[in-house]
């Protein structure tokens, strides 16, 4: 009966080992999956007899064929590449802003002094002085449109790292959940590959939005922390996150923690941006604002209008000091002939007022080109290291496929060989049949 029962046990084997490379070939294009393995080995008989020959093959195990080091290795990848692509992406919405040619200050202060450079053969003619005002007003508008649109970024970025961290809170339930899951089933021999591989898959798209410390329990669970060390998932328990305005903070089992914007991941591209670059950028265009409107002002109190009788320079500016670039705009019922083109105690057609403030037109124009180059260079090496980031990632997919991922030649060559395994222990089994009832026609 050895000769059935070794035959029936190959039989089972090659069996469960078809069915183990035929679940892979159905999953060679699902994400995140990481083929499995039967693992066989002999079954020994008890028998100290030196003719024992054994009591066939048993697959003791179906193995999920992953590697901790390049998972670990993926899911860093991805948060660095989440980080440099939102940081760049957002970067390069920046550049475009300054330099587009509708809103740039630049082209705008072009526009003033070139009115104001025609005024200087005539400059108490009304026509020049009306395109004065005409170019300012035009300068006005678009430091308010170039602000407005710096600061619908500020309100976007707000409403985008909410989304972020509300899909970060789901997952981190995600991960508890099948925490509790693997745990569960692995202590009553259950199979937990699937689950594993779901896990693994959810950690990826975590580590997206933030960079991760991944720690392995001996219990099958993970732990997850942010790189502050803040944890997020603690066994079943997951953590939540929250903006307070002020800063940010993680929430779990009845703990509080904080974090600043350093997180790595999407959502630290997108604060990184916020902070190095939308912030400063808005604060040098609230400057330059504030101090051509205070230059050109204080330079038209010193001249005299051309009103009658004549009375000193009004200021041709105005703006809330709390948002400079924003509120900038001509002074409200201001008129061609209270431009104070001329030197106090002179006649109307001086225009040594004029020539100084044409003086202040290369001042103006080289910090404003000044923070379009800066952008310009800053977006130029954050496209080169999102290039770089997403190559990393992608080389980092391919080691763990490599490993982890299904290869259809090496499954098909797989394929034949339990086939092959699975009909000549069904031959095992025939043969062993046909003995039999020799055996019994003999007695």
């Amino acid at each position: 009966m050895s000769m059935f029962s070794n035959g029936l046990s190959g039989l089972n084997a090659s069996q469960i080992a078809l069915n183990v490379v035929s679940n892979n070939v159905a999953n060679v294009n699902v994400s995140g999956y990481s083929r499995l393995d039967a693992i066989s080995s002999s079954r020994y008989s008890a028998s100290n007899s030196n003719l024992s020959t054994g009591q066939g093959v048993e697959i003791t195990s179906v193995r999920r064929i992953a590697d901790n080091y390049l998972n670990n290795s993926l899911w860093r990848s991805n948060s660095n590449n989440g980080f440099s692509q939102a940081y760049s992406s957002y970067l390069m919405i920046s550049e475009q802003l300054v330099s587009n040619e509708n809103l740039s200050i630049a082209k705008g202060l072009d526009g003033l002094f070139s009115a104001l450079d025609s005024a200087t053969t005539e400059p108490s003619t009304i026509a020049p002085r009306q395109q004065i005002i005409a170019s300012a007003d035009a300068l006005a508008n678009r430091f308010n449109s170039l602000y407005s649109n710096l600061d619908i970024q500020s309100t976007d970025i707000s409403q985008q790292i909410n989304g972020m961290m509300s899909s970060a809170n789901t997952m981190f339930s995600q991960v508890a959940a099948l925490n509790s899951k693997i745990v569960e089933s692995s202590a009553t021999g259950g199979n937990v590959t699937a689950l594993q591989d779901q896990r693994a898959e959810t950690i990826s798209k975590l580590a997206e939005l933030m960079a991760l410390d991944v720690s392995r329990q001996g219990d099958g669970s993970i732990t997850l922390s942010l790189s502050g060390g803040q944890p997020v998932v603690l066994g079943a328990s997951a953590a939540t996150l929250s903006n307070k305005g002020s800063g940010y903070a993680v929430s779990i089992a009845g703990q509080n923690f904080t974090f600043n914007g350093d997180v790595g991941g999407k959502i630290g591209g997108v604060l990184s941006y916020k902070s190095h670059v939308l912030d400063p950028t808005k604060a040098e265009l609230d400057k330059l604002a504030k101090d051509t409107a205070d230059a050109m002002n204080n330079q038209l109190a010193l001249g005299q209008d051309i009103n009658v009788p004549v009375g000193v320079g009004k200021p041709l500016f105005s703006y809330d000091p709390s948002n400079p670039a924003g509120s900038f705009q001509v002074s409200d019922g201001f008129k061609p002939k209270d431009l104070a083109l001329g030197a106090a105690g002179t006649g109307p057609g001086d225009n040594t007022n004029l020539t100084a403030l044409l003086e202040m037109k290369d001042g103006f124009l080289g910090i404003y080109n000044g923070l379009v180059g800066s952008l310009a260079i800053k977006s130029g090496e954050a496209r080169s290291s999102a290039q770089a980031s997403q190559t990393v990632a992608e080389n980092a997919l391919a080691q763990r496929d490599s490993v982890s991922g299904v290869n259809l030649d090496e499954e098909g060559i797989s394929l034949m060989k339990y086939q092959q395994s699975y009909n000549a222990n069904a031959k095992v089994i025939s043969m062993a049949d046909q003995l039999f009832s020799t055996l019994l026609r003999m007695m």
